[in-house]
């Protein structure tokens, strides 16, 4: 019997259906208290990342582009457009589409979302934890998703 590897896209929906699976559970458990849960994964993310020596101290937005566009492969592109009061992401072909279509599509939060809480926390240290950025609205626009995160002073 030959073992079959699986291809990109097969791999693409398996890790969507997961993290479907996951926040759908979390909400239908937890709630809006579930973003903590998210908050803390990524946390643990990071941590994991800079024992591996994925993540640097005084990394660029520039060197986080690269991580999530040509290292982890989750986009095509990235931007970014930074205002006064809220930071938003421009996550252009994300690899994850169909994780976000569904949760948008049933209408619920992603609590465990790597991309999102990842970003978003490594945009705060960047940014000297001056500030922490709160998710207030996941747009998707064709093939773009937008993220709009607010700052939170404290």
């Amino acid at each position: 019997m030959s073992k079959e590897c699986l291809k990109k896209d097969d791999v693409n929906l398996f890790v969507s259906a997961l993290y479907y699976s996951i926040n759908k559970s979390i909400g239908d458990v937890m709630g809006s208290g579930g973003m903590v849960l998210g908050r803390r994964a990524s946390k643990e993310m990071i941590d994991f990342f800079r024992e591996e020596g994925i993540l640097k101290d005084d990394m660029s937005f520039d060197d986080i582009k690269e991580l999530f566009v040509n290292k982890f492969g989750l986009s095509e592109d990235l931007k970014i457009e930074n205002k006064e009061d809220s930071v938003i992401f421009y996550v252009i072909k994300p690899t994850l589409s169909k994780f976000l279509q569904k949760i948008n599509e049933h209408n619920l939060k992603p609590y465990i979302c790597p991309f999102i809480h990842l970003l978003s926390y490594l945009y705060e240290e960047l940014n000297n934890h001056k500030f922490r950025l709160m998710l207030t609205d996941v747009q998707q626009e064709h093939d773009t998703v937008k993220l709009t995160f607010k700052k939170v002073y404290e």
